[in-house]
Parts: C-alpha cells; sequence; structure tokens
C-alpha cells in the first residue's frame, strides 16, 4: 500500500491538495487546477513501473498471484494479467480491466492495489475471496497510450494506441482502408471489439470495412485489429466470468444529475446497450439476456449503495448514459452472456477536475471493486434491488471550468 499513499501527497503541486466544493458551479475554485498552479502525473504507473510493482506482489504473494503476459503491443509492450485463482469451473470468475484509454490512469492505482490485497492480504474475507473467486485484472490494458507523447518536457497520454494500420498484417491489399476508430496513428481500442468473439479480419472479411462511424466515436461493430483488444477477447474466453469490470474516466465534467449543481465523482454503467438489441453487419441479431441485464443491475445497485457514505462526495454518483455501442468491450461482453459494469471516474490525466480529488477517487474505485467481490461471496449482490439502479440519476450537464 506505500506507493498510492506516498503519492498522495505528490499528485499535484498545490496547497489543499484534497479541497473541493460541493457546489461545482457557484465555486469554481473547487476541483479545478488554476492557470498558476501545475498539475503533476508522477503519482500514476509507466509500463515499467507497474511491471516492477506487479512483479514484486508476485514474489511477495506466496503463490497466490501468478503474473501472465496476455498479449504484446504493436511497438512490444508487453500487456500484463494478474491471476489471483485459475479458471476453476467451481470458482466464479471476475474479470477486470482498466486504463483502456491512456489518459485515464487512476483506475491502474485503484487495480494495483486491489491486486495487492487479494494477493498477499491473510484475513478471513480475503481468504474466502480466493477461495471463491477466479479474479483476473488488467491493470494497464493499454501502456502505448499511457507513454503517449513529451510536450514541453513532460509525458501527455494519449487515449489512442500507437499502431500503425498494416494492411499486410491481415493478407489485405495495400489500398484496403482501416476500422473507422483509426486515428492515424492510433487505435481507439474501446471501438475495436465485436460480440462474434470469433471474428478475423481478413480477405474474406474485409468488404466490411472501414464499419459505420457515427458521430465520429459511436458506430458499429469493431474488427479486433489490436493487440490489446484480442489479448482481452482470449482472456475473456479463457476465463468465461460471472461478472467485467472496466475503469474509465469521463470528461467533460458532468452535474450529478439535471437536478443537481454539485459535481459527479462516479459514474456507472451496467446496461451498455439497448434491452431491444440490434442486427451487426452480417445480419445477425444480438441480444442482451433478461438474466444478464437483472444481475448486471445488482452489481450496479450494490455499489452505489455501498459508496454512499454520509456527507461524503462518494456519494455523488451518476448513471452514465446508455451507449449503444457493440463495438465496446462491456457491449461486446454483455452480448455474449456475461454480467457487466463500467466505472467513469470524474476527469483524467489531462483534464484537471480530477486532479484535486484523485485520491478520494482512488479510494472510491478501490471500495467499489472489493465491495463487489465481497457481494459474491456473501451472495449480497444477488439480493440488490435492481430497481435501485434504474433510480441512480443520469448525469446532468456539464460544468465548464470557469479559467479557460
Amino acid at each position: 500500500m506505500k506507493k498510492i499513499w506516498k503519492m498522495i501527497l505528490a499528485c499535484v503541486v498545490v496547497s489543499n491538495l484534497f479541497v473541493f466544493t460541493s457546489h461545482a458551479k457557484t465555486e469554481p475554485n473547487g476541483p479545478w487546477v488554476t492557470p498558476e498552479q501545475k498539475v503533476s502525473l508522477q503519482r500514476m504507473y509507466t509500463p515499467e513501473e507497474l511491471e516492477k510493482e506487479l512483479k514484486d506482489i508476485e514474489a511477495r504473494s506466496k503463490g497466490m498471484m501468478k503474473l501472465e503476459v496476455a498479449g504484446v503491443t504493436q511497438t512490444g509492450y508487453p500487456i500484463y494479467v494478474a491471476k489471483i485463482g485459475d479458471n476453476d469451473p467451481h470458482k466464479k470468475g471476475i474479470l477486470i480491466q482498466s486504463s483502456m484509454h491512456g489518459d485515464e490512469e487512476l483506475g491502474v492505482i485503484s487495480s494495483v492495489e486491489l491486486i495487492k490485497t487479494l494477493a498477499t492480504v491473510n484475513s478471513k474475507e480475503v481468504q474466502k475471496m480466493r477461495d471463491s473467486l477466479s479474479v483476473w485484472v488488467v491493470p494497464m490494458l493499454n501502456p502505448e497510450g499511457i507513454v503517449g507523447k513529451v510536450v514541453d518536457g513532460k509525458r501527455k497520454p494519449s487515449r489512442y494506441n500507437k499502431q500503425v494500420w498494416n494492411q499486410s498484417e491481415f493478407g489485405l491489399e495495400a489500398s484496403t482502408v482501416p476500422p473507422w476508430y483509426y486515428r492515424n496513428p492510433g487505435f481507439d481500442i474501446n471501438r475495436d471489439f465485436n460480440p462474434d468473439l470469433n471474428f478475423e479480419l481478413n480477405s474474406s472479411t474485409a468488404h466490411l470495412l472501414p464499419g459505420q462511424s457515427v458521430s465520429g466515436w459511436r458506430g458499429s461493430e469493431g474488427f479486433f485489429v489490436t493487440p490489446e483488444s484480442r489479448a482481452m477477447r482470449d482472456l475473456y474466453k479463457a476465463l468465461e466470468p460471472e461478472l467485467f469490470v472496466d475503469l474509465h474516466h469521463t470528461y467533460p465534467t458532468y452535474t450529478v444529475s439535471e437536478d443537481s449543481d454539485e459535481m459527479s465523482t462516479l459514474a456507472i454503467l451496467n446496461v451498455p446497450i439497448a434491452e431491444k438489441g440490434y442486427y451487426d453487419a452480417k445480419g445477425v441479431f444480438w441480444k442482451v439476456d433478461d438474466e444478464v441485464l437483472n444481475l448486471s443491475k445488482r452489481v450496479g445497485a450494490l455499489v452505489y449503495q455501498k459508496l454512499q457514505k454520509g456527507q461524503s462526495h462518494y456519494g455523488n454518483i451518476s448513471r452514465y448514459e446508455e451507449l449503444n455501442v457493440p463495438a465496446m468491450a462491456i457491449s461486446t461482453f454483455a452480448l455474449n452472456g456475461t454480467p457487466t459494469m463500467l466505472y467513469e471516474i470524474r476527469g483524467g490525466s489531462n483534464y484537471d477536475t480530477g486532479q484535486k480529488a484523485s485520491g478520494m477517487m482512488i479510494k472510491q474505485t478501490y471500495e467499489g471493486l472489493y465491495e463487489t467481490l465481497k457481494g459474491f461471496i456473501t451472495g449480497e449482490v444477488y439480493q440488490a434491488d435492481p430497481k435501485v439502479y434504474d433510480n441512480i440519476p443520469v448525469f446532468g450537464p456539464v460544468v465548464k471550468n470557469p479559467h479557460n
């Protein structure tokens, strides 16, 4: 636990590090980094630091955690998965991923802290988790995006990976256009998934390119062209999880609801795609099963209620809008029969509203994950009321930075 707590003080070089306001519109200096203040990403893990940390945890785990390479990016970065438990059919599998977008980094820290707990803590509760669950965690799916580029001598993470479109990799002609989510270079990994888990891009499926793009970021299913998405697909198929959790950030910043002037610290989503279903580009109909929707909502309700802590800003939780993007990981896995949960933490590495309260949001995410695992071993998750999830307010309007 040393890294997370030591680095809390180093996140932002400002006074009153964790001072934030409950009235975002009327007290603009609350969570905002002002022009004279400097933001540092020093607390965040680089791929090299993460590798060292994970290997150290594995060494201290006495065999309770196995570290494996799930894939390798186009530029050579390993994609690590920490496995607490194998794919034992008598255990419930939980698959967690973080930092699919490189500029969304706080989930990396939260997931590493969860790995530490599961791998090294010997309490009765954690031991029961190890006995009952197989938890596989990919704390940094997009190391290329984490590295990003250097701007004015500082690391600037990127949403996208650094992959260059290479038609020959898929046996395609040089004139073949890339998928709709290519940014030359770099792909949006969270648009590269496909409900058909066996889909392969080759000469017989190339006619589906580039796929349909709607408003630049919504569109049809993806093509599994990135090593990152294929790594997650393969882990998913191997584990056949009871739950898939995806850690992200949301920006710009929103209010908790239409009727609130408080900033949301976390938006959650457990129903990623329309319940009525949809037809893919090949004419195949896909729909999320009612049982999957029901348990997804129960997980969301459990987390929402567990994070209500009196007057704490943990309670500033919203429901994320229904996205209806089949190319997203949560959509693909939900359509394949797995309950899902999306965390959208406020702000991001390049967006300053997540800076001053980052320590709180790391803990909030960690506690949400921990309580979810606890809910599965106690059975509480199956008793949670799906209506609670339905009644979580959808986030409200954008809160603009008063200093811009």
